[in-house]
Parts: structure tokens; C-alpha cells; sequence
């Protein structure tokens, strides 16, 4: 009887090569997740820039940037829109090139000229994701815009980085 205990102990239960395999793979999907991990970024930053748009004395109607964000592993997770009645959607852009560091935002109001932002606006808002504490530059390049009759007017765009509070 000793014997037969010894060797039941000491020999391989029918179910081992099952523990076996489920270690196995335990190991070498848990060794993958941490290689997966270490390749991520640890630190993640989230960062808010607002877009303002200036058209002096001019009723702005309708208007089309681009904007571009450098700095490290820059990502554009979000849109709002602006401050403006005329503007409190969101601008038009494409979903695709928000995950880029630029994007082309436009937008357009149908409201009469006197129910229109006039001088210095908040039109959009950019929800940037970083990789890193470096600052983002974020710059504005070739803008359109026009009034409420369609005539084509000259605006100042700036973007800024909202301070936390």
C-alpha cells in the first residue's frame, strides 16, 4: 500500500499535461502584455487649446483653418465648439485626422449678420492627449472665413492653451 501511494504521489496525474498547457499559455500571454506595456508611454497628458478668431468689425459668417500641433506623441482626442451662439457646434472636420498632429476645422452660420460674432470669438475648442510633460506648439496656417452676404473678410486666428484651474 506504501508503494502504491508513493508512486501515485511521485507519477504524473492524467490532468498534469492540462496545468501544463494552461501555464504555458498563462506565461507567455502574461510575458506579451508586459512587453505590450512597456512599449506604452507611462505617462499620459491632457491638454486643452482654444481657438479664437478675430474678424474685427466684420459679422463672421463662415470660416476654414488649419491648425497644426507639434511636440511629443501629439494626439487630437476631441472637438468642441465655440463660446458664440453662431458657433456652439462643433466644426466639420474629419474624424480620420484627428488622430494626426493636423487638422482642418471649418464651419458656417446662416444667421443674420447682426445675430453674428463680431471682433475677437472662442470658435472651437482642441482636446490634444501627450505623451509627455514637453509643451505643445500649436499653430494656425492658412485661414479663410467670410461674412453673412458670402463676402470673403480678413480675420486674425490664434490658438491658446487653456490654463488649468
Amino acid at each position: 500500500m506504501k508503494t502504491k501511494m508513493r508512486n501515485s504521489i511521485r507519477g504524473t496525474p492524467p490532468d498534469s499535461c492540462a496545468w501544463m498547457l494552461a501555464l504555458a499559455l498563462y506565461l507567455t500571454f502574461s510575458y506579451a502584455t508586459a512587453q505590450e506595456q512597456a512599449l506604452l508611454p507611462t505617462n499620459h497628458y491632457f491638454r486643452t487649446f482654444d481657438v479664437f478668431v478675430d474678424s474685427r468689425d466684420k459679422a463672421l459668417a463662415a470660416y476654414q483653418m488649419e491648425i497644426s500641433l507639434s511636440g511629443a506623441a501629439v494626439k487630437i482626442v476631441g472637438i468642441e465648439g465655440g463660446e458664440h451662439e453662431a458657433f456652439k457646434e462643433p466644426p466639420v472636420y474629419d474624424p480620420k485626422a484627428i488622430q494626426h498632429e493636423r487638422i482642418i476645422i471649418a464651419a458656417f452660420s446662416t444667421a443674420p449678420a447682426d445675430k453674428l460674432p463680431k471682433g475677437r470669438t472662442r470658435i472651437a475648442t482642441l482636446h490634444v492627449q501627450t505623451a509627455g510633460e514637453e509643451r505643445q506648439r500649436c499653430e494656425v496656417h492658412s485661414t479663410t472665413a467670410a461674412t453673412a452676404n458670402g463676402k470673403k473678410i480678413a480675420i486674425a486666428a490664434s490658438v491658446e492653451e487653456r490654463k488649468p484651474k
